[in-house]
């Protein structure tokens, strides 16, 4: 068994498929009551994508998307949730957005996986 730094607030959220964007945590999943190095844990860790580009999403900046990382802890909890541990992912994401076809532009679409890439903290750690 492998131990994994907890994620707390201010952790690194990165897509692994080579796009570029931004992921924005949806505010309000923060523990009130558990924290690790003196920073709030994650009850869940769900997110936006905006201003992706990539794959066939060519159009700048024009890919939008959600998704939610998937807590692997088997024996951290959080006021009864899973713990999310570095390195875990989310499911594959559809990212909606661009591409120039003739004079304008047509739908493309992308596929994403978010990871957590940094936890935040290096003091705690958790299965």
């Amino acid at each position: 068994m492998s131990l994994q730094y907890i994620a707390v607030d201010g952790c690194t959220l990165e897509f692994q498929a080579g796009g570029t964007g931004d992921i924005i945590i949806t505010p309000g999943q923060l523990s009130t009551k558990v924290k690790a190095d003196g920073k709030a844990v994650y009850l869940s860790l769900k997110f936006t994508i905006a201003n992706y580009t990539g794959q066939a999403i060519t159009v700048s900046k024009s890919g939008t998307g959600e998704g939610e990382i998937i807590a692997s802890s088997t024996h951290v909890k959080v006021e009864g949730h899973k713990g999310y541990l570095e390195g875990d992912m989310s499911a594959t994401i559809t990212i909606n957005g661009l591409q120039p076809s003739g004079s304008g532009t047509a739908p493309a679409t992308a596929e994403e996986i978010v990871k957590i890439t940094n936890a935040g903290q290096s003091k705690v750690k958790g299965a």
